[in-house]
């Protein structure tokens, strides 16, 4: 009996250490801040590459051999309030990619020399950067294309609360009166990106309006796999379409606005001409007396 009770004092000692200990590591392996590779991927790459040329931002492949660490530090943190000061570098980057406008970035300076750190070795290696993370989460199926465009149009909901795409883009054969313009037509998205650039979006979009919308709503799994196949469907059936430098002027609003005035006019017109036909058919009526 008194050997049962020591066992079981033992093992409750053991517990009461174990358990705390566990949940520290836990916390702490929670906690564990991002490698640069991964951080690149979610704040970087909707906009940059290393080694594969430009994309809406400059291609960053020898970028530390170009500028000085406190130069790369002081852009990283506020590029907008550098090129408003007059520094010529910026201006010219500014001037390059325009109308495209790079937000500030709140990285630490460790996180920075993290990501400029893995920048230049990649440029002394000759290596390209490719995003860890950028691979869907299954195969593509057969519907799921389909699917994807019911996601887009909105007549499925994401399921995180997301607005659908076509609130702010366009979509050839996306609903009868197009998308809206807000940003660029994805008709030709897979053809503008590589693969793992597009999913990477769909899973980080770091542009500033979509990372506002989508930062406390991303797409699912699920969801970026059956978009995906939507813009690669669309790549697949027209593999030669070119990238439109501005958005398609759309025909049909202004011929449905026409279309529109004319009615309204031709109402008003109706309503005019029989305004006072009471009053009319009153007065032959007495007058015929």
């Amino acid at each position: 009996m008194k050997i049962h009770t020591t066992v079981k004092r033992i093992g409750l000692a053991v517990l009461s250490v174990w358990l705390p200990a566990m949940s520290l590591s836990h916390a702490a392996s929670a906690q564990t801040p991002q490698g640069p590779a991964v951080m690149f991927e979610k704040r970087c790459y909707s906009c940059h590459n290393i080694g594969s040329g430009d994309k809406k931002g400059p291609d960053l492949k020898g970028v530390t051999d170009r500028r000085t660490r406190d130069w790369l530090h002081e852009y990283i943190l506020a590029p907008a309030a550098m090129n408003r000061k007059g520094d010529q570098a910026a201006a010219e980057l500014f001037k390059k990619f325009a109308p495209e406008v790079m937000p500030d970035q709140a990285l630490t300076p460790e996180e920075m020399d993290g990501i400029l750190n893995m920048i230049q070795d990649l440029t002394r290696k000759g290596e390209v950067y490719v995003p860890p993370g950028a691979k869907l989460a299954r195969a593509i199926g057969p519907t799921d294309a389909h699917d994807g465009l019911l996601l887009f149009t909105g007549r499925w909901k994401f399921q995180n609360g997301g607005p659908a795409c076509i609130s702010c883009h366009n979509f050839k054969g996306a609903g009868a009166f197009g998308g809206g313009t807000l940003g660029p037509d994805l008709t030709t998205a897979n053809i503008k990106y590589r693969d793992p650039e597009l999913i990477s979006i769909l899973q980080n979009p770091n542009f500033p309006t979509m990372n506002s919308v989508f930062g406390a709503h991303p797409l699912n799994d699920e969801e970026i796999v059956k978009i995906f196949a939507l813009f690669q469907n669309a790549k697949q059936q027209n593999p030669n379409a070119q990238v439109a430098a501005t958005a398609p002027i759309e025909a049909k609003f202004p011929l449905i606005g026409a279309g529109a005035l004319i009615l309204a006019i031709v109402g008003m017109n109706l309503i005019w001409k029989n305004r006072l036909r009471g009053v009319r058919e009153e007065i032959v009526r007495r007058s015929r007396i």
